[in-house]
């Protein structure tokens, strides 16, 4: 068959038909109305040549006709009427329907601090044939779209800029995907979105970005011990104990208050910048101390600061006076003055290369920006405040892509911040980590595991930092951040690090043992209203080997009176790999079974239909499942979170087993004969055929061959 030149432009056509279908679908809204019920594929709703001038920053809203469904997740923040700022505090608010979500006395989570917001971010249905639907907003550089419940539960969707001005275009208003695959739902929504040509190139999946080489390795931030009382000298000492502990911390990360801002007894409300230097009463001598207290171990600093340069911008007698032609006066209600940078790409741009450029200069590796979502607000009213936030995100991308090794997302919790999130990894997918807090905590890892569904299609879900000495849950979150995937830092005084809860985190050298994809719920907890329910709620990641690391959580609060049983099963295996990018087949259970091992119990045996187990109080418990191949299974390194991490290679044979381990330690196997090994010191039987060999610590690459005793 001769390929000929009109061929070629046929069959790409025919592709662009298929893979761009979501732009060419005829469309599902009339007279405003948008029909969901008729979905049976996903797509995005386009609004081809839309023109409209917004009423009070809203260009326009379409009712929403939904199908029958028998319950709902809705993410949204906190204050019933809030859409502009607050996002670091997204909820996912399970009820059955919508009008129970804005209902008075709906409280799933007493620590949110308020009511569900009205205006959200995505719904997911589950219908009455057990499949989802899932409708989500979408950021476009012109505007941007979010979901609106009524009083009377009908929903509905504004498309808004906050601003005055016309918008003409083809503006993406709606995405959605419907399906049995609950993972594949939100994957396929999100692909619809990304691929349109008004998003093209603003951000990308999470497997298409390169992740940054300091967050592999094991951190420290200040925040949560010293808050805004960080000092040169408290920076210093801190980084002197750190090098002097066990714990192979290879980065520290100095947080909100080093900065040389206005003093005003009104704190954050009024907080602005003066310059990008260090505040020189606390530290008189820059950063010139913390640069000269890294070491060969302490090898990365970061830096904080926020998406306005500080909470409420730059005071207007700031000394950066080159920035002063790419900036603009905002009145702030109250009478507070502040300078922002201007919408157009060039002050943008100029912006934010001062703003990473300044911490390059410092001597800092990284930048951690803050409060990115809250910056709309802050022009509201003004032209097209989506255009101006959209064009900002993408120039801080930029900025940190040339300027730094890497960009720590904060406060970001929102699909304007996502869907500009063109090369940076990570963000943060929940509220702030609160220091020995149950109520807090056991929000912080619904939030975590949750959002993680919907942001951890573009990045790796940054969990916070925490403390290991936390008294109610220092163990378990190390454990969920280990799951995450993310960095993972502590905010102790050096004095209180946990060293038995932080060392299976991580290799002698701090490197960090991260699962193939970030952790998610299970199915059947995706939907659980975790907080009020006495019911287990159950999140999974992907190991290296074909294993699985579950965590079972008890998370309802307060903590039922009685145990909460649970187990996990050959079924809750096959949806470990649902979230790996890019998407492969589903994961079978192997022909030969799967072994289960019980992390905190260090025992386990071979998977018979189910491993059953109570939770007391609030608690968790982590599991593997390994696969069985000729009469193996490879547990891994038993002092590591996730043991099959630490397996380099494994090579399988009816009598002989090799193995390589990255770091040799202990390392648990499974055969039902007994085995013999020569570099072990000393072999120990746990029963159901699980072996633990002592094998000499912390040596790279490590080789062990293991046989079948005769």
């Amino acid at each position: 068959m001769q390929i000929t030149f009109k061929t070629i432009l046929i069959l790409l056509l025919m592709a662009c038909s298929i893979d761009c279908h979501s732009q060419t679908n005829q469309t599902k809204i009339k007279n405003n109305i948008f029909d969901a019920s008729s979905i049976s594929q996903n797509s995005i709703e386009i609004l081809n040549g839309f023109s409209a001038t917004p009423n009070k920053g809203v260009l326009n809203t379409y009712t929403v006709i939904l199908p029958e469904y028998e319950s709902v997740v809705y993410i949204s923040t906190i204050g019933r009427d809030k859409i502009l700022d607050g996002m670091n505090r997204v909820f996912s608010w399970a009820a059955k329907d919508l009008k129970t979500i804005v209902s008075q006395d709906f409280k799933p989570d007493s620590k949110a601090g308020g009511d569900p917001s009205r205006n959200g971010l995505l719904a997911l249905f589950k219908l009455k044939n057990n499949e989802y639907l899932l409708l989500q907003g979408v950021a476009s550089p012109k505007a941007m779209s979010y979901l609106v419940i009524a009083d009377d539960g009908k929903l509905s969707i504004d498309l808004a800029t906050f601003g005055v001005d016309t918008v003409s275009g083809d503006i993406p208003l709606i995405t959605y995907a419907r399906g049995a695959n609950v993972y594949e739902v939100f994957q396929q929504a999100w692909k619809n979105a990304i691929n349109t040509k008004a998003l093209k190139g603003r951000t990308a999946m999470r497997h298409e970005k390169e992740y940054p080489e300091i967050f592999k390795y094991l951190g420290w931030c200040s925040w949560e011990q010293y808050r805004t009382k960080v000092t040169s000298d408290l920076m210093v000492d801190a980084m002197q104990k750190i090098e002097k502990s066990p714990l192979p911390i290879r980065w520290v990360l100095i947080d909100n208050g080093h900065e040389h801002t206005y003093k005003s007894a009104e704190g954050m409300n009024s907080s602005r910048l003066l310059s990008f230097k260090a505040n020189p009463e606390t530290f008189p001598q820059g950063f010139k101390p913390m640069m000269e207290a890294k070491t060969s171990k302490i090898k990365w600093t970061g830096i904080w600061h926020t998406m306005n340069a500080h909470w409420q911008g730059f005071h207007p007698e700031h000394e950066v006076r080159e920035l002063d032609p790419y900036m603009v006066k905002i009145s702030k209600n109250g009478g507070l003055d502040v300078l922002m940078p201007k919408g157009d790409s060039v002050s943008s741009k100029m912006f934010y290369n001062t703003l990473i450029g300044s911490a390059k200069k410092e001597g800092f590796d990284f930048v951690k920006i803050d409060n990115q979502n809250r910056q709309l607000a802050f022009y509201q009213g003004m032209s097209n405040p989506v255009e101006i936030v959209s064009q900002h995100a993408q120039s801080l991308e930029c900025a940190a892509l040339e300027l730094s090794d890497g960009l720590m997302n904060c406060f970001c919790l929102d699909l304007l911040s996502l869907m500009n999130t063109k090369y940076s990894a990570t963000s943060r997918v929940s509220v702030d980590y609160l220091l020995n807090n149950e109520a807090k905590a056991k929000s912080h890892l619904l939030q975590s595991y949750q959002n993680t569904l919907w942001m951890g299609q573009a990045v790796w879900p940054d969990h916070d930092m925490f403390h290991s000495s936390d008294k109610f849950c220092g163990r378990m979150m190390a454990v969920s951040k280990a799951m995450s995937g993310a960095p993972i830092y502590l905010s102790d005084a050096p004095v209180d690090f946990q060293d038995k809860l932080v060392l299976p985190l991580c290799y002698s050298d701090g490197e960090l043992l991260r699962p193939l994809a970030p952790a998610i719920p299970l199915p059947e907890s995706v939907m659980l209203s975790a907080l009020t329910s006495p019911q287990a709620y159950r999140v999974v990641a992907p190991l290296q080997h074909g294993a699985a690391a579950f965590v079972a959580y008890n998370l309802m609060h307060p903590s039922p009176t009685g145990n909460v049983t649970s187990a996990f099963t050959t079924k809750d295996y096959e949806a470990a790999g649902e979230f790996i990018q890019p998407k492969a087949e589903s994961w079978k259970a192997p022909k030969e079974g799967l072994v289960y091992y019980d992390w905190y119990e260090q025992k386990g045996g071979k998977l018979e239909n189910e491993y059953k187990f109570d939770l007391i109080g609030f608690s968790d418990k982590l599991i593997q499942l390994s696969p069985i191949k000729k009469g193996w299974s490879v547990i891994g390194n038993s002092n590591k979170y996730l043991s099959a991490n630490a397996i380099k290679s494994i090579e399988y044979s009816n009598k002989k087993l090799k193995i390589v381990m990255i770091e040799s330690g202990e390392l648990v196997v499974y055969n039902p004969s007994p085995i013999s090994c020569s570099v072990a010191q000393k072999i120990d039987y746990l029963g159901n055929g699980l072996w633990k060999l002592y094998l000499p610590e912390a040596q790279k690459n490590f080789e062990v061959l293991i046989t079948v005793k005769n």
